[in-house]
């Protein structure tokens, strides 16, 4: 009896695992898109209003908490002479989110600084649906997580009886 008690406890545990990992990875999209978005709203104002090179806007971007470190290596591309489309091209690739990664490629940062920050902006609201397409999904895993965890249950119980 106890066997089947400790390898039911294995299961719910490994089944937990894997939950809070899912949720892990969910939040992390949920949270980079936000903070990107932001990032790429800050960025057109401080265009339209401060006029600062490109490079500074970035370098500025880089102390964000959830999208810094995709600024700081677009900057470490540059650095190394990559001209500035590539190097955007090339930070975005290693994000791990496919619909995160395809608005931000399809980001063009060529022309005046008014077209420039036009882009920044559609970047943004394209983010921002992204977002918003995520959260309404994560209800809908929420739900099934929830289904699945209480079949998982009964289940349990069944084997145990």
């Amino acid at each position: 009896m106890s066997s089947k008690v400790i390898g039911a406890l294995l299961i719910l545990s490994a089944g937990g695992g894997l939950l809070v990992q899912l949720w892990r990875q969910g939040r992390a999209e949920l949270l980079f898109l936000q903070d990107m978005a932001s990032a790429l709203e800050q960025m057109e104002a401080a265009i339209r209003f401060r006029r600062l090179p490109m490079p500074e806007l970035l370098r500025e971007q880089t102390e964000r908490l959830y999208c810094g470190s995709m600024f700081s290596e677009i900057l470490q591309y540059m650095e190394r002479g990559e001209p500035l489309q590539n190097s955007w091209f090339l930070s975005a690739r290693s994000i791990p989110w496919k619909q995160a990664v395809d608005a931000l490629c399809a980001l063009e940062l060529s022309g005046d600084g008014q077209r420039i920050g036009e882009n920044l902006r559609a970047c943004a609201d394209s983010l921002r649906g992204v977002l918003r397409h995520r959260q309404a999904d994560k209800q809908q895993r929420r739900k099934m997580a929830l289904a699945l965890t209480a079949s998982c249950c009964g289940l349990l119980v069944i084997l145990l009886l």
